[in-house]
Formats: structure tokens, C-alpha cells, sequence
């Protein structure tokens, strides 16, 4: 699998983390992608990739869409050549591109038509484009009219503090630092991120222990570097939202062949 980050032009970079490229064949072995705090828009212009669901329904997924905030994991594989081109767009911007409070798309997986309309030109043109500098451009010259609003400063000054301290965060101290009551920015931040701010650093924090496991560190030092009480309080938070024991986590990511940082990058882009 091939997989590329391209960043965003100065007029999109209060809106866009980046865009990305995944090329690649696929077998149909499901991976597990867990909650990691983007919401994207994916195009698929090659075969589009299935959901495994419990009990063993397979669904496949629309040829494009926009993926809300995620709160569980979820499998995802697909079978011959993958081409998806995708906007991973910064929390803060979620109301901003969608036009609706995020909370409504939060756990969904939209059909990018029902929002936008028609995109198949969009899927064609990516499809024949010369090289992944002309599918950004693409994707660029399609979202820049789309965009509805400029992100809250607040808002985004707490995402990027919960991020930099990798979710061990005060939140009543960043209310008190933007001016406004905790209870104020909580409601402005489910409204334009899609969840709470504690749910966010919860997620950002699992993120970073993730990152730590697949790195190979013990799960005794980065329960204790990633701010949790102890192990049993690491366990009980992969549990609530990635349905998995850190233990069963380190077995997977290092295993021979897993695709290390399935969690981290490229296999969440499959949502």
C-alpha cells in the first residue's frame, strides 16, 4: 500500500490538517480502526473498501463520503486496487464544511452527495489525474467554495492545546485562558467538533498511548507517561473506546505483518 500526506494551501489551513493518497491492492483482511479525533472526507475513485460489523455483516461503504467523529472502533478491508483521495479536516472545522452542528454526524458515515450533490465528476477526475499534486488541487478546487464559516478561535486554541499536551489537559484552566465559563466552551466545542472536550482529550490521549505501545514501549511506562492513574486505568479507557486491552492491542500491532500504527496512519483512512 502506498500511502502519502500532502498539507494544505495558507487560504484552507485554518480549515485542513491535510490531505492524503492511498493506492494499493487489498486481500479483504479486515483491520481494526479505532477512534482517533479526525473527522474526513474520503473519495474513493478505485474499489471501495467494506465494513465488517459484529455478527458478520459486511457493508460497503459509499463512493464517497464524510465520516463524523468516531466513538468505537470498527473493521474495515477491501479486496483489489485501492485509489482514495481524502481531506482529513482540522476538529474545529467540522460545523464550518458540513453546514450542520458536528454532533449530527458524530458516529456516521455520510454519503458525500447528500450533503454536496453529485460528485462523480469530482471521482473521475481523480481517477485520471497524472499524479497526487493534481488529485490535491482537485480536492482543493472543490472544497474551497464548500466552506461555510470560519472556525471559532476558542475552539480551536483548545484543540490544539489538547493535542500538544497529547490530552492531558485542564480544561477548566483553558476556559479560564479564552475568556469564557467551561460550561460555555463545552457547548461551542460539541457543536463544532463533535464531542466534548474531555471526550476529545480521552481519544487524543488513547492516540498517543497507541502511538507508544506500537512503538514497543511497556504498557507500565506509558500508562505512566500518557497521565493515567496506573495500568488498570489505561486498560479500563482502551476498553470504553477501542474494545481492546492494551495487552491485546501490543499483541496485534507488533505482530509480523499487522501493518504497524494501523491506528495512527494509513488504515484509519478507510473509516
Amino acid at each position: 500500500m502506498r500511502y502519502a500526506e500532502y498539507p494544505p494551501s495558507a487560504a484552507l489551513a485554518a480549515i485542513v490538517d491535510c490531505y492524503w493518497i492511498l493506492e494499493g491492492n487489498g486481500c479483504g483482511v479486515p483491520e481494526p480502526i479505532i477512534p482517533d479525533g479526525r473527522v474526513e472526507i474520503v473519495v474513493h475513485y478505485g474499489v471501495r473498501f467494506e465494513r465488517h460489523h459484529p455478527g458478520g455483516r459486511i457493508e460497503r461503504q459509499d463512493a464517497a463520503m464524510i465520516v463524523g467523529q468516531m466513538l468505537a472502533p470498527i473493521s474495515i478491508a477491501h479486496r483489489g486496487g485501492a485509489g482514495v483521495a481524502a481531506i482529513r479536516l482540522r476538529p474545529e472545522a467540522t460545523r464550518a464544511v458540513s453546514g450542520c452542528d458536528a454532533t449530527a454526524i458524530t458516529g456516521s458515515f455520510v454519503d458525500l452527495e447528500a450533503v454536496f450533490g453529485s460528485i462523480g465528476s469530482l471521482r473521475e477526475r481523480l481517477a485520471l489525474a497524472a499524479d497526487d499534486a493534481a488529485r490535491v488541487r482537485l480536492l482543493e478546487r472543490w472544497l474551497a467554495p464548500r466552506v461555510r464559516t470560519a472556525p471559532s478561535r476558542q475552539v480551536a486554541a483548545t484543540v490544539a492545546a489538547i493535542k500538544a499536551q497529547a490530552g492531558m489537559v485542564d480544561l477548566a484552566s483553558l476556559a479560564a485562558a479564552a475568556g469564557v465559563s467551561l460550561r460555555h466552551l463545552e457547548r461551542r466545542f460539541l457543536a463544532d467538533v463533535g464531542l466534548t472536550p474531555k471526550t476529545f482529550a480521552r481519544i487524543v490521549r488513547l492516540q498517543a498511548a497507541l502511538g507508544r505501545i506500537t512503538a514497543g514501549e511497556p504498557l507500565a511506562d506509558v500508562a505512566h507517561r500518557c497521565g493515567y492513574y496506573d495500568q488498570p486505568h489505561m486498560t479500563r479507557d482502551f476498553s470504553r473506546l477501542a474494545e481492546i486491552s492494551p495487552a491485546a492491542w501490543q499483541r496485534h500491532a507488533l505482530r509480523p505483518g499487522s501493518g504497524q500504527g494501523a491506528a495512527l496512519t494509513p488504515l484509519f483512512v478507510a473509516r
